[in-house]
């Protein structure tokens, strides 16, 4: 038995099987419905230990009572957008699948990592989904030194952005993706978009996340080193901390209440500091309406990442 490798752009051309396959469930493809695509493509269901049930995976703490009431929000905010009829247990984990099926072709059975997987996932099936929404298809991990403004970074620098837009030679915007957000690595993510700023100052820097804990979420989007945080589906994330649940209006009873109060507040600043994914499609176009250098050294513009999970 040889050694696993997945063949180059493998993880684009999967995005781009799921996605089609998709729109003839979901209907096409358009700036409203992506993050319904997203989240079929990425997320899976997983079994916690010491559960019968399987939860959506769009928390990291499934493990808890917190965890498991939030995968329960989501997965039911996704539900009543799907078609009568589709269960988004049916349709989940489209390059997920893929992925187990391409493992048994190549006879290996060794097991592997989920992280990995919805990484790689999250990365090709956005830098796909841009492309067909905006016009402009994403380079994906480009090497550092190929970008502007980096060509004197080392050949074999770690730091790789995960979405770089437009071209190597009109580097103007750095997306990350982040499925969920760790607490202990918000310094990394930070450090990451100092290194950045510090030589191109006029690079934006932006995060793509599914992240549904307001207090990390905020640590990120209040950060001056980070342009705009944008959520897979910002109405889900609202809907899952609406703080007077079952109220259509406000009493006044409850702005006076200081507990009841904080709570209000923080939901206005999450809403005003998250953005959604079309206001990302939207700050795409905006950024593209400047001049423009045509790039004709670009042998493939839009993915030079190995997909070879050996080297993640």
């Amino acid at each position: 038995m040889g050694n696993f490798k997945l063949p180059r752009g493998w993880y684009r051309s999967a995005a781009e099987k799921s996605i089609q396959v998709l729109e003839s469930i979901l209907g096409p493809l358009t700036r409203a419905n992506a993050w319904v695509f997203l989240y079929a493509c990425v997320a899976w269901f997983e079994k916690p230990k010491q559960s019968n049930d399987f939860f959506l995976h769009v928390d990291d703490r499934l493990s808890t009572d917190a965890g498991k009431k939030i995968s329960r929000e989501v997965e039911a905010f996704i539900q009543k957008q799907l078609p009568p009829g589709t269960r988004l247990s049916e349709i989940a984990d489209q390059i997920g699948q893929q992925y187990a099926d391409e493992r048994r072709r190549q006879n290996s059975n060794a097991g592997w990592q989920r992280n990995n997987i919805t990484g790689n996932a999250l990365e090709a099936t956005l830098q796909v989904i841009i492309g067909r929404l905006t016009g402009h298809l994403p380079q994906r991990t480009p090497l550092l030194n190929t970008l502007q403004g980096f060509e004197l970074a080392p050949p074999g620098y770690h730091s790789r952005p995960d979405l770089a837009l437009f071209s190597a030679r009109d580097f103007r915007l750095l997306v990350s993706t982040k499925w969920t957000l760790r607490k202990e690595r918000i310094g990394t993510y930070l450090h990451e978009a100092y290194f950045y700023k510090r030589r191109r100052p006029d690079l934006q820097v932006a995060f793509v996340v599914s992240e549904f804990r307001p207090n990390i979420l905020q640590w990120l989007a209040n950060d001056p080193l980070v342009d705009r945080v944008y959520h897979v589906c910002l109405p889900a994330l609202l809907e899952a901390h609406r703080p007077f649940p079952g109220e259509e209006s406000v009493p006044v009873s409850f702005l006076i209440d200081t507990t009841k109060n904080k709570k209000y507040a923080s939901w206005i600043q999450l809403s005003s500091k998250i953005h959604d994914l079309q206001q990302l499609f939207s700050d795409i176009d905006t950024l593209s309406r400047t001049d423009v250098q045509p790039d004709p050294d670009e042998e493939e513009q839009g993915d030079r990442s190995t997909d070879d999970d050996a080297s993640l």
